[in-house]
């Protein structure tokens, strides 16, 4: 179980760093790989702009190696 849990916050920890790559370039919301990462990872990014309205990219981030590593090492 623990491995699956692994592996769906690295997954998501990636689309988050896809997102915040991507952006850099476009935000056009019409473009299929940026609207492709923007809905999965958009409820997260809600979550942080609610008290953390300037860097919630690395608040993410940060959150899912902290979560990956509490599943790798406690779990």
């Amino acid at each position: 179980m623990e491995t699956v849990l692994n592996y769906t916050l690295a997954f998501y920890m990636w689309l988050v760093l896809g997102r915040a790559t991507l952006s850099l370039f476009t935000t056009d919301r019409g473009n299929f790989f940026y609207n492709t990462l923007y809905v999965p990872t958009e409820p997260a990014y809600r979550l942080y702009r609610s008290f953390l309205p300037c860097c919630h990219t690395p608040a993410i981030v940060l959150t899912l190696l902290l979560l990956r590593y509490a599943v790798v090492k406690l779990l």
